[in-house]
């Protein structure tokens, strides 16, 4: 290529820097652009990572002083559609952090907006790119469990969210963190027949529900989450399935943390067991979604996680 894809970040919290470390890796897009409501945070995100960029106050001076191809939106959910709607109005392709919208009809009036745009449309739910997972996953889709049985993520974290419009929002812990575990549980074994919850204020902090245990009926399966934002405690991790003919089970956190153990299990003889950094998961699972969101961008062709596909996660999530 002669040139690169021109993108803009726009939020420039907690999570950017993984946003930013993943482009740094893509050769064939960069980062010109970054904006936050608070200056100094795009300000500081670029002199770390893109000191060549420019930084902007708002997403709106921005998308007005830059030619671009792409927008990685990055703000809390409730801000989701607004700004997709006005990426969108400038014709560029657009990939959107989730949860896709804070409510349900926002989001199916977001995914119905988009139906003609004629650019990308991702959604970055990363969880579905870790790449132990995406090894269970081509397992399954090749029989190598047999017909599943179980399936069980879970993720206990003894500590609130660190962004504070997690802590004040109505919505709690199957939003802002259930999505990934349905969105892989859906990855699995797609839409269930029936739903049973439990939800908690475990964490006085926490104006939303912070504990939530979700059972889910599959006819032949039975799925399992349980999560929780605690405020004290043992932190917990893993992902569970049990087929009829082979079983693997990952232990250790599902977000970033002390190292984890992956096994696979072919009936009763191990066929795989490693120790894993899901530091290192976590950030490559980034690059992998903005890998596939590039080439689609290049080429035309589709990503997993568009905004159809994700509004299925949502809509389960909300009915959970």
């Amino acid at each position: 290529m002669t040139k690169k894809l021109r993108g803009a970040l726009i939020g420039c919290g907690m999570i950017a820097q993984f946003h930013l470390q993943g482009w740094q890796r893509i050769p064939e897009a960069e980062i010109v652009a970054l904006a936050d409501l608070r200056l100094e945070r795009a300000e500081e995100r670029r002199s770390h990572f893109v000191p060549a960029a420019r930084a902007y106050a708002g997403p709106a001076v921005l998308l007005a002083s830059e030619q671009l191809d792409f927008v990685d939106i990055l703000t809390p959910p409730a801000s989701h559609k607004d700004l997709c709607l006005l990426a969108k109005s400038a014709r560029l392709h657009i990939i959107c952090q989730k949860p896709l919208c804070d409510s349900l009809n926002d989001a199916r009036a977001l995914v119905a907006a988009m139906v003609h745009h004629p650019k990308l449309f991702a959604v970055h739910e990363y969880h579905r790119y870790w790449p132990w997972f995406c090894r269970l996953l081509a397992l399954h889709r090749q029989r190598f469990f047999g017909v599943l049985r179980m399936v069980r993520p879970a993720q206990h974290d003894p500590s609130e969210p660190a962004e504070m419009y997690k802590l004040t929002s109505s919505r709690g812990i199957l939003l802002e963190y259930g999505t990934h575990l349905i969105d892989m549980m859906r990855a699995l074994l797609g839409e269930p027949t029936s739903i049973y919850a439990i939800k908690h204020r475990m964490n006085p902090r926490v104006k939303g529900e912070s504990w939530a245990l979700a059972i889910y009926s599959y006819g032949e399966t039975t799925a399992t989450i349980d999560i929780a934002w605690k405020h004290a405690g043992l932190p917990y991790g893993c992902l569970a399935i049990e087929g009829e003919q082979g079983s693997a089970i990952y232990e250790g956190t599902m977000t970033r943390g002390a190292p984890a153990r992956s096994r696979i299990m072919r009936g009763s003889e191990v066929e795989s067991e490693e120790w894993r950094s899901p530091d290192d998961d976590f950030v490559e699972s980034f690059y992998l979604l903005q890998r596939e969101c590039t080439n689609a961008m290049l080429s035309g062709q589709s990503v997993v996680q568009t905004g159809p596909e994700n509004l299925k996660t949502l809509f389960l999530t909300f009915a959970t």
